[in-house]
């Protein structure tokens, strides 16, 4: 009776093992609060296609580069544009980066209000808040100071400006109500354009933001084919695709 309970046991043990099949690998992705949206719907995608875990942590570029620089496990790291991904090459900390993108900046404002310039919604009582991203640690905040400055009315709206740590911060300053308008990156207006009215600001007027994708040396030495295949799938039609559909230029 013992040596059955135990066959038994034996039995259920093997098969209960080789059901449950090999543990998934997994890549971390560092992503600048820009790509939110459109990261999601890539990374599912890659999922999918691969069978590989992405774990997608989002923040402003900056601060996603000072963390890389301290030692945070990250294998992948997208963007908000080169600066960052290229200090961080000259600091042996990354392989060279791959463009995969260029930001739209837009305006945002109230559903409920309709203007026929920026300068006219910057100028309205109205808009009495503008939130911007920082602009020593978000790309999407030095276009929208460029843009000020461009139009020589940086000082004039000052008094207007608040800033957020990210555009992810900015986008929830608009969605709480705390600002009355703000800068940020057109994929926010994609997902939420029945809420919002919304200008894009002239590629004129800002430096163009080219975003770039690069390995981290973690990548590197703890899951390089995982991470290759990362930045291939990047490249491929299938994301160019989901990167349109979120407002990005792409090649």
């Amino acid at each position: 009776m013992r040596l059955l309970i135990f066959l038994s046991l034996a039995i259920a043990t093997l098969f209960g093992c080789s059901s449950s099949g090999p543990e998934l690998k997994t890549i971390t992705i560092a992503a600048a609060a820009n790509m939110q949206f459109a990261m999601d719907s890539i990374a599912e995608l890659f999922e999918e296609e691969y069978n590989i875990n992405c774990d997608v942590s989002t923040n402003s570029s900056g601060m996603l580069t000072a963390q890389i620089e301290q030692g945070a496990p990250y294998d992948i790291f997208v963007s908000a544009n080169m600066r960052y991904p290229d200090k961080l090459v000259q600091s042996g900390l990354a392989s060279p980066p791959y463009i995969y993108s260029y930001g739209r900046l837009v305006f945002v404002y109230s559903s409920q209000e309709k203007y026929q310039s920026i300068e006219d919604a910057l100028n309205s009582n109205n808009i009495k808040r503008v939130a911007i991203a920082e602009k020593k640690t978000a790309p999407y905040g030095t276009a929208a100071i460029e843009y000020l400055e461009s139009i020589g009315k940086r000082e004039r709206f000052t008094p207007k400006i608040v800033y957020g740590e990210s555009v992810a911060q900015v986008n929830q300053y608009l969605k709480s109500n705390a600002v009355d308008a703000i800068f940020t990156s057109y994929s926010f207006i994609n997902k939420f354009k029945k809420q919002y009215n919304f200008i894009e600001v002239d590629q004129k007027y800002f430096s163009k933001i080219k975003q770039g994708a690069v390995i981290l040396k973690r990548g590197e030495k703890h899951n390089a084919e995982e991470s290759k295949l990362f930045v291939s799938f990047l490249k491929s039609e299938q994301c160019k695709a989901v990167l349109k559909h979120y407002g990005y230029f792409v090649e």
